[in-house]
């Protein structure tokens, strides 16, 4: 059993009960701040009992009680894949994997990041899909439960909610092969605005991935507009929580660990970056910054993290190509990349990591070089400036295939094969083999052609994933190969500018709502 402080304990009489369970190990859910973020929220309300579960535990941390003893399941889905272990988990429970099979006995819920992108594939699990901020939930979720005589009571109550998605009332519509539309009301997301109360670890134990520190959010969204990345459309817009609100977190954060964990997108795009890094020395702290945006590695943090003794650091070029790089909206030039390598080994920063793509709109051969050529340069620049160090760490190049998601200028994009993308991964790993103190690793192509699969899929791939759920991993794609459907339909095909999109019923979800909650939380 782990070991844990701030684990929280009710009696569950006369409450509303929700498990809270994260697809995944205990190990990987932990680490999470979302699914630490919302067992905060749902137990700081008296009328609420909230207990977690994860795939290696399937009775809850807190009391061993079995999901069905619960009024809600309610799944925190970060990674698209883990939609496949939460039916998994249904099953293995001995519970209904659609929603029409339980009758809202229990009510299930899904919310997270992968959920508020594209909720279809996963949709007919659920009674309820929650979209966006979850601060808004307990109370409306409460009050819902408490106040319904019935289910369609309850959904009627949950539908007026910001950030409540119903697959029951909005339903696409085929005609043959083509979604043609949506039946149904149009949900709109969950914004906080302003952001004054931050995501930060509620339950500590040494048994996670990042077991050694304190998490704090610092900021939510993004302030760029990567085409790749689907954060700023999201998760819209980019909020800075003041540094009045992180001081208390600070404060409670010396009190249990001595580093602290900073979440945010880019994080010195806050504007008062410099007192956090203070307020964090201040307080005998040391610093674990996010992977780090190029263009903006400021002399303050820095001195944060050499006085913190950071050994690594992790910035993502996505491509050695400024051409390429450019057209995705990532305006950094090269020479910002390698004069920031420099900057952090200066600092005392000992192993560079570095995030690449293969697969991007556009790409071709003399890309695929100039990221061989980038990791060479950075290689050069980090042993100029380790000359005389007792030991010259490594550069590390993680290479992964693009993924076209929804919410971004690139989800009409076709992801290329699996084996053209190893063909290319290939290419740079062969050109860097000889190269000493780099090192290459990469996810395999054909997980992410099924991580496509599913971010761009729609209703029509729930039995697909009942199938796998249960299969062991290693049948997956095998499996995959024997699908009634062909799955290239959902993931090499480029989608033209009029077709209907899986997730087009939330473009207006995803705009326009800014700050429409603000009132609830000042």
């Amino acid at each position: 059993m782990w070991t844990e402080t701030g684990t929280i304990r009710k009696d569950p009489g006369g409450r509303l009960n929700v498990a809270l369970v994260y697809p995944s190990t205990y190990w990987v859910g932990m680490s999470n701040l979302g699914f630490q973020q919302m067992y905060r929220l749902l137990n700081a309300h008296p009328g609420i009992l909230c207990e977690r579960f994860f795939s290696d535990h399937e009775r809850s941390v807190e009391t061993g009680r079995p999901l069905s003893a619960f009024h809600i399941i309610a799944f925190s889905v970060s990674y698209e894949l883990d939609y496949i272990e939460a039916v998994r988990i249904l099953a293995r429970s001995g519970i209904g994997t659609s929603s029409t099979e339980r009758a809202g006995s229990p009510l299930v819920m899904a919310g997270g990041a992968a959920v508020t992108m594209n909720p279809e594939p996963f949709a007919q699990a659920c009674d309820i899909c929650f979209l966006g901020d979850g601060e808004t939930l307990p109370e409306n979720l409460h009050d819902a439960f408490v106040e319904s005589p019935d289910l369609g009571e309850f959904l009627l109550r949950m539908e007026q909610a910001p950030g409540v998605y119903l697959p029951g009332r909005t339903r696409p519509v085929f005609e043959g092969e083509a979604l043609a539309g949506f039946e149904g009301p149009q949900p709109r997301f969950s914004r906080v605005q302003p952001l004054i109360d931050p995501a930060r670890s509620c339950v500590l134990t040494r048994d996670t991935a990042f077991g050694d520190m304190f998490l704090v959010e610092t900021a939510r969204g993004c302030p760029f507009s990567c085409a790749f990345c689907s954060a700023r459309e999201i998760y819209t817009p980019y909020r800075s929580v003041p540094m009045e609100n992180l001081s208390p977190v600070l404060d409670e954060a010396a009190r249990h660990r001595d580093k602290v964990g900073l979440v945010s997108t880019s994080l010195n795009n806050h504007p008062q970056a410099p007192a956090i890094f203070a307020g964090i020395r201040d307080r005998g702290l040391k610093v674990a910054p996010p992977s780090l945006r190029a263009g903006m590695i400021g002399p303050e943090l820095l001195d944060a993290m050499a006085a913190s003794g950071v050994k690594g650091a992790t910035l993502a070029p996505e491509t050695g190509s400024d051409e390429l790089r450019f057209s995705t909206g990532k305006r950094i030039p090269t020479g910002t990349i390698l004069e920031d390598v420099r900057s952090l080994v200066s600092a005392g920063i000992r192993d560079i990591k570095l995030y690449f793509m293969v697969g991007l709109p556009g790409e071709t051969p003399s890309h695929l070089d100039a990221t061989v050529d980038l990791v060479k340069r950075v290689r050069q620049v980090f042993i100029q400036v380790s000359r005389g160090n007792r030991r010259i760490g490594t550069v590390s190049a993680s290479i992964n295939t693009f993924v076209p998601k929804p919410h971004t200028p690139f989800e009409r994009h076709a992801m290329i094969d699996p084996g053209e993308a190893k063909a290319r991964i290939r290419r740079i790993a062969r050109s860097l083999s000889r190269e000493s103190n780099v090192s290459v690793s990469f996810e395999g192509t054909k997980w992410s052609y099924l991580q496509a699969l599913v971010s761009r899929g729609d209703r029509r791939l729930f039995g697909l994933m009942q199938e796998l759920s249960a299969l062991d991993t290693s049948s997956w794609h095998r499996f995959l190969k024997q699908w009634s459907r062909n799955p290239d339909y959902y993931v090499l095909r480029e989608r033209a500018e009029d077709e209907v999109l899986p997730w087009s019923f939330l473009r207006g979800a995803c705009h326009g709502e800014v700050g429409h909650d603000t009132e609830a939380h000042e």
